[in-house]
């Protein structure tokens, strides 16, 4: 098991949750309800590792695929036919630890991006400061 990282991964995929949201859409496909269910296990999978290396912004896109992907699945034909069988692979342990996991990266992430945007204000400021001094220098 992978020791968990102390400092959360610095902000990459995007400057706001909205951003992220729009990340974790989903197409529906028409691929089988098999295909589907180990697509969401690996998502799942992979959402646990990157929430252990402190990757909150992946670890939440990756939580909220898994809800999407978990929602296309229950509304297949064969699911609801055999539904006991798609929980038991699935977990229903799992649906429930992603959107705790989700929403708690999601608090996480806006106290973050709200932290970062000042200093994001202030790196604008100061290009503008520096293109107003090369402008003056040449014209």
């Amino acid at each position: 098991m992978p020791a968990v990282a102390s400092v959360p991964k610095e902000l990459y995929l995007s400057s706001s949750l909205k951003d992220l949201n729009k990340k974790t859409e989903v197409k529906p496909e028409k691929i089988s309800t098999r295909n589907y269910v180990q697509s969401a296990l690996k998502i799942f999978k992979t959402a646990e590792e990157c929430r252990l290396d402190r990757d909150e912004e992946r670890a939440y896109v990756l939580y909220m695929k898994y809800v999407t992907v978990y929602n296309l699945i229950k509304k297949r034909p064969d699911f609801k036919q055999q539904q006991d069988y798609f929980h038991s692979i699935l977990g229903l342990a799992n649906i429930k630890k992603a959107i705790e996991e989700a929403e708690r990266l999601s608090e996480s992430l806006k106290l973050r991006v709200k932290k970062m945007r000042p200093q994001r204000k202030v790196s604008v400021y100061r290009k503008r400061e520096f293109f107003q001094v090369i402008i003056e220098i040449f014209f």
